[in-house]
């Protein structure tokens, strides 16, 4: 193995995760790729936060609800918007230390632990997680983002219950493994499925955060092998098509590339940062003017769905982000800023033309689709735009005092 530096944190929740102190002195100077200033991101990710999001949050249940629809001004009731929601509380947490926002993701996700995840002994896919539309299937997906949640949590709570049910998930992604990293567990015929959402990066994910927590080689071990398996899924044009194997979607992008970042960091090894850079740089020559990419393209290079997730766009520019870190190429910066100005462009602002914009319970949001489709807003979209603004924020304040730090020597 390759000689490393010191081992990076993964902080895919937080920036403070990943080691960044939280940016100081939040100028009102327009970064020019977004058009806003760094005030302005501020305040718009606290009103979201703090205006947006508690419209969301169903006290009786201690849940957030499912996506609010703004035209039949309808909530779906609670689901899995659950499972990554709370992450967008826990950064801003880190960010201000409001105790408020730690104790509403505390119990989102014990609502979460209560309705979707497998526990019962008996059970030997326990630790999977359901999917709220199709609840006899359990997905690793799903499954790898719970590990990432409660490893968040213990490290903020410190409360035991929290790293047994880490534990716990992450041996369901083992047994994945076993069946050469099935994407779902399907509990009605009892059989692992090879078809589905193959997001190998959220395993590598939950592993390496197990690793960093517990200290135990094991996890990194697994994460390795997760990730040796995962150079073999790249196709020869740089790109991942991991629905079904075929197609290549936005939702299967963010993570896989920090996962290949995190790999050449944790190991030294170039063939992850190559990975890596190959797929930016396939993201790239898709990525359209606007900064987004279309939401499905198949490995004959046809766009199969040329309507975007916003959310995604964030996500994908915060991974960008992670490897402009390691790999400090001006492209991968700039495409990370035009996503970010294009998932912007889908919040919900007051005084503007959006007829939505003086209902509460969109004002402030971030729309699901471009264009719109079925006009609905959730708390698994805002998660990534805030946390988005969050590391960017955190990062760009970084790269100044590193550039700086630079000139003086």
């Amino acid at each position: 193995m390759a000689t490393k530096a010191a081992t990076p944190s993964v902080g895919v929740v937080s920036p403070q995760d990943r080691g960044l102190p939280v940016a100081q002195g939040v100028s009102e100077e327009l970064i020019p790729e977004l058009g806003v200033s760094p005030a302005e991101l501020e305040r718009r990710l606290r009103a979201n936060t703090y205006q947006w999001l508690p419209t969301q949050f169903d006290e009786p249940s201690g849940a957030f609800r499912g996506h609010y629809c703004a035209v039949q001004q309808t909530y779906e009731p609670p689901q899995t918007s659950n499972l990554i929601g709370p992450w967008q509380l826990l950064a801003v947490y880190d960010h201000n230390h409001d105790e408020l926002l730690l104790t509403r993701a505390r119990r989102a996700a014990d609502w979460f632990q209560g309705q979707h995840v497998v526990s019962h002994p008996m059970e030997v896919v326990i630790g999977g997680v359901r999917d709220s539309r199709r609840p006899e299937e359990l997905w690793t997906k799903y499954a790898a983002e719970y590990v990432i949640l409660s490893v968040a949590l213990y490290r903020r709570l410190g409360e035991s219950q929290y790293l047994d049910r880490a534990f716990q998930s992450s041996e369901f992604l083992i047994q994945s493994m076993w069946h050469n990293y099935a994407p779902r567990y399907d509990e009605k015929i009892r059989a692992w499925e090879e078809k589905g959402w193959h997001s190998f990066g959220r395993i590598v994910e939950a592993f390496l955060e197990m690793s960093q927590l517990t200290g135990d080689r094991v996890w990194l071990e697994r994460a390795l092998q997760t990730g040796e398996h995962g150079l073999t899924l790249q196709a020869p044009n740089g790109g991942f098509y991991l629905m079904d194997g075929e197609y290549f979607n936005t939702d299967l992008a963010a993570d896989e590339l920090r996962a290949l970042v995190l790999l050449s960091q944790w190991t030294g090894e170039g063939k992850y940062l190559n990975s890596a850079r190959r797929f930016a740089d396939w993201l790239l020559t898709w990525q359209r003017d606007d900064g987004a990419w279309p939401l499905t393209i198949d490995r004959h290079d046809n766009v199969v769905v040329a309507t975007v997730g916003p959310g995604d766009m964030a996500n994908v520019g915060m991974a960008l982000l992670y490897l402009h870190e390691v790999s400090p190429n001006e492209r991968y910066r700039q495409a990370a800023l035009r996503a970010q100005r294009f998932a912007l462009s889908t919040q919900v602002l007051p005084n503007s033309d959006d007829h939505f914009s003086k209902d509460l319970r969109a004002l402030w949001g971030f729309w699901s689709w471009h264009p719109r489709y079925d006009y609905t807003l959730s708390v698994d979209q805002s998660t990534h735009h805030v946390r988005g603004m969050l590391f960017l924020l955190d990062l760009e304040a970084h790269h100044k005092l590193e550039l700086s730090r630079i000139i003086e020597v």
